[in-house]
C-alpha cells in the first residue's frame, strides 16, 4: 500500500485531489505507464496500470483494457487485472470516495484519473476544416484566418448546445485548421457535432458576406464522419489536463478525404451509425435527416438583423422522380492504395430578407476541373 495524502479525516476536497495527481503522476512516470482501470477501496482507490509500450498488445485480453470507462466494479476490476496479470496499486486518500456528506463524488475522481489513460472509442462524429490557400498567406493574415475560425466554432457550438444540447466542441490544429470533436460520447453527441458543423459553416458563410475586411474569414474545405479512435491527454507537472487530442481511423480518414476536397467543397464520409443492439444502423442520408430535424431552431436564428427562412441539407446527386436529390455514393483511391467511400453535401441558407447562402459544390461541378478524382 502506498500513502497518496494523510491518514487525518479532512473535508477539504481539493486536497484530496491534489493527493491523488500527486499519487497517479509518481505512477504514471511521464507517460511510461497508462491507468487502465480503478475503483474506490476501503481506505481511498484501488488503481490498475500497464506499461504504455505493451498497452496496445493488451486490448484482446478484456475489452476494458481500452474501451469504456476507467471506472470499473469490482468484478470487471478484479477480471482485468487477473487478465493483465497484474497487481492493483491502494493509494489511501485523506476523503472517502462515494455519495454522501463529506464524500468525493466518483465522477470527479474519474474525472482526475482518465487523463492517466489511453483508451478507445468506437464510433465518434469528427470533422476536419482547412483554410484554402493558408501556406499562401502573410503571418498575420494566418493568425486573423484561424481566429476567425475560432470564434465561428466556439459561437457554433454554443449556439447548439443551448438549443440540441450535449455538444462541447474540442479541437486540435493541423497548422491550416482543425479536427473537431464532442467531448461528450454517444449518439446524440454525434447528432450535436453534426448539428454544430452545419451551424459553423452558416456562421463562418454569414461572416464572409457581412465582414469589411474579407481576408479575415478564409475560404475552407470542410469533411464530417463518424469512426473509431484512440484518445490520449497532455498532463502538466502538477497532473491537471493541458490539451486532449485523438487519433484512429476517423482522423486518418478525413485526412485522406481531405487531400481530394476541393475548395468550398463538404464531403461526408460513407459510414453505418450503431444505435441500440435492436435496432438497424443508421445510414449517411437518414443520420443527416435526424440533424436537419434538430436544426429546426435555425429558422429563428438572427444574424445581425438578418433572420434565417429556412435550411437545405441534402447529399448530391441525381434527382428522382420527386425532384429530390438521391445521394451518389463518391469512391477513390488513395496514395496508399486503400479505398474511400463519401458523399458530396450541400447547405443552403435562405434568410428572410437578401440572397441565400450557397455552402458546398453542386453535384455538376464534381467533375469539372482537373486533379480530382470523382
Amino acid at each position: 500500500m502506498v500513502s497518496a495524502g494523510h491518514d487525518e479525516w479532512g473535508d477539504d476536497h481539493e486536497r484530496t485531489m491534489t493527493s491523488l495527481r500527486a499519487a497517479l503522476l509518481s505512477l504514471w512516470r511521464l507517460g511510461a505507464n497508462a491507468v487502465v482501470g480503478w475503483r474506490p477501496s476501503r481506505i481511498g482507490i484501488e488503481v490498475i496500470t500497464v506499461p504504455t509500450v505493451r498497452l496496445f498488445g493488451l486490448g484482446d485480453r478484456h475489452h476494458r483494457v481500452l474501451e469504456g470507462d476507467r471506472l470499473m466494479g469490482p468484478a470487471t476490476f478484479a477480471e482485468v487485472a487477473a487478465a493483465l496479470d497484474v497487481q492493483p496499486i491502494e493509494f489511501r486518500l485523506p476523503v472517502f470516495l462515494g455519495d454522501g456528506a463529506r464524500r468525493l463524488p466518483l465522477d470527479v475522481v474519474d474525472a482526475v484519473v482518465t487523463p492517466f489513460s489511453i483508451m478507445k472509442t468506437k464510433q465518434r462524429a469528427a470533422f476536419l476544416v482547412d483554410i484554402v490557400g493558408f501556406s499562401l498567406a502573410a503571418p498575420e493574415q494566418q493568425a486573423s484566418r484561424l481566429a476567425t475560425l475560432e470564434f465561428a466554432l466556439n459561437l457554433a457550438s454554443e449556439l447548439v448546445r443551448r438549443r440540441v444540447g450535449a455538444l462541447e466542441m474540442l479541437r486540435s490544429t493541423t497548422g491550416d485548421g482543425f479536427y473537431v470533436w464532442n467531448r461528450v460520447k454517444g449518439i446524440d453527441a454525434d447528432i450535436a457535432l453534426f448539428a454544430g458543423f452545419i451551424a459553423f459553416l452558416t456562421l463562418l458563410s454569414f461572416l464572409q458576406r457581412s465582414v469589411a475586411t474579407r481576408d479575415t474569414v478564409p475560404p475552407v474545405r470542410t469533411c464530417i464522419g463518424i469512426g473509431s479512435h484512440y484518445t490520449y491527454y497532455q498532463i502538466d507537472g502538477a497532473g491537471r489536463v493541458t490539451n486532449e487530442f485523438i487519433v484512429g481511423e476517423v482522423t486518418i480518414a478525413l485526412a485522406r478525404l481531405m487531400a481530394v476536397t476541393r475548395p468550398r467543397q463538404i464531403l461526408i464520409r460513407d459510414f453505418l451509425r450503431s444505435t441500440a443492439a435492436d435496432k438497424q444502423p443508421i445510414q449517411v442520408g437518414e443520420f443527416l435527416k435526424i440533424v436537419g430535424e434538430r436544426l429546426a431552431w435555425m429558422s429563428e436564428l438572427n444574424l445581425d438583423n438578418t433572420s434565417v427562412e429556412r435550411i437545405a441539407l441534402y447529399l448530391t446527386g441525381a434527382l428522382d422522380a420527386d425532384q429530390a436529390h438521391e445521394g451518389e455514393l463518391l469512391h477513390f483511391t488513395d496514395k496508399h492504395g486503400v479505398e474511400h467511400k463519401c458523399y458530396n453535401m450541400k447547405l443552403n441558407v435562405f434568410p428572410l430578407d437578401g440572397e441565400p447562402f450557397y455552402c458546398g459544390l453542386r453535384h455538376a461541378e464534381l467533375r469539372t476541373g482537373k486533379g480530382y478524382p470523382w
